[in-house]
């Protein structure tokens, strides 16, 4: 099968403006403009309002991810034309589903808000809102690596044993899991509640607990579970000679992605929180850890059974 080398390319680049949508999104939050704008779709009864402040920010949010959107409605047709696996064509439909139901909770997020005169956005919508994100940005890598030349590779290639099939996908599904977790955290504004590290007040072990403080420890033991358990694992698959290249460099990669993200979380705490920058990039390298397990998980999984 010959695959469509430009849709496999639009695909990536796809992901890629997902991945900066995230980021855009990230620093709504990180710079506290989650209410700067009080109504929805449009910013204060206009599509074009002054973009100072925090309406720079909520608003240039609500640009970049409708551009997402069409880039992702394109792809869906792309692909029901061009893509002749039902399977993987459905990947691209669960994206279209994706990101219309982000721009629902979005829109919620804000209404909520407003609605109710909180004047901060609802952190149960604003956590689902964000860890969807993740999930569509997921489903776009799926789809870009299983559309990419290599994946229709006539070469042959060694198999993988399944266990190591089983080990990145309960890696990716781990991750995903941080994710959320983190995204709860952030939204509940809990993200330096244990304002030490690596410590938490002094020791290993919180001496007191509150839902918050739970929260925030849950996050970190996810976080050095990840680093270690993860790590060995993706150093396992990167250094095992038996194991094709396909497989052996995105395990790289996640090592590297994962001690990135480790010092990333590390410096948030450190700073408290004070670059919004880095509190976003923080977000983005999870979706970069996601993003390299699950190529991971879909190629050990191909070639544990054999092809493609």
């Amino acid at each position: 099968m010959n695959p469509d080398l430009r849709l496999h390319r639009y695909t990536q680049w796809t992901a890629v403006f997902a991945a900066f949508v995230i980021f855009a999104g990230a620093m709504v939050t990180s710079t506290g403009s989650g209410m700067s704008v009080p109504d929805w779709p449009q910013s204060f009864g206009t599509w074009t309002p002054d973009m100072k402040g925090g309406v720079f920010f909520e608003h240039g949010h609500r640009l970049v991810a409708g551009a997402l959107g069409l880039l992702v409605l394109a792809l869906a047709l792309w692909a029901a034309a061009r893509e002749p696996r039902r399977w993987a064509r459905m990947l691209t439909w669960g994206a279209l589903i994706a990101v219309l139901a982000q721009a629902a909770l979005g829109g919620l997020t804000v209404l909520r808000g407003t609605f109710f005169d909180w004047g901060h956005t609802d952190p149960i919508v604003s956590a689902m809102h964000a860890s969807l994100a993740q999930a569509l940005l997921a489903t776009l890598v799926a789809y870009a690596t299983v559309s990419a030349p290599g994946w229709h590779s006539a070469a042959p290639r060694a198999k993988a044993p399944m266990g190591l099939a089983l080990g990145a996908a309960a890696l990716a599904l781990g991750v995903f899991v941080q994710i959320v977790v983190g995204a709860v955290m952030r939204h509940q504004q809990a993200g330096i509640i244990i304002y030490d590290f690596p410590l938490s007040y002094g020791h290993i072990i919180p001496p007191f607990y509150n839902g918050l403080v739970a929260l925030n420890f849950a996050h970190r033991v996810g976080g050095w579970l990840l680093a270690s358990l993860g790590g060995g694992f993706a150093l396992r698959v990167a250094v095992d000679r038996s194991l094709d290249p396909w497989v052996r460099r995105p395990a790289g990669l996640f090592l590297g992605a994962v001690l990135a993200q480790f010092l990333l979380g590390a410096s948030v705490v450190w700073t408290r929180l004070e670059l919004p920058v880095l509190t976003s990039a923080h977000v983005l390298g999870g979706s970069a850890l996601l993003c390299t397990a699950m190529v991971l998980a879909l190629r050990l999984r191909s070639l544990s059974r054999g092809g493609r």
